[in-house]
């Protein structure tokens, strides 16, 4: 119950701050495209299974990407602190 309220709290926060960003519907083509690849990932993970468990994959699949991507996360956060005035951050 707790993270509800907490969960809700971000929510209607993000809503506050990025509501006004109208952002275009996503292709069809694409999803559909998406929609196949997870499945396919999705409907085979109980041969995965055997191996790793798929609470792991979903951890550690969005941790490799940043790990693989460091520089330009490390440098996208630091142009967005940098425009920051009260910071001070050179």
């Amino acid at each position: 119950m707790i993270l509800e309220v907490i969960l809700n709290l971000v929510k209607t926060l993000l809503n506050l701050v990025f509501g006004w960003i109208n952002l275009p519907p996503f292709p069809e083509g694409l999803t559909n495209s998406i929609d196949s690849f997870f499945s396919l990932i999705f409907d085979n993970l109980t041969i995965l299974g055997f191996f790793i468990r798929p609470e792991t994959l979903t951890i550690a699949v969005p941790v490799l990407i940043i790990l693989l991507n460091f520089e330009q996360v490390y440098k996208l956060t630091m142009w967005i602190l940098r425009k920051i005035p009260f910071l001070n951050i050179n």
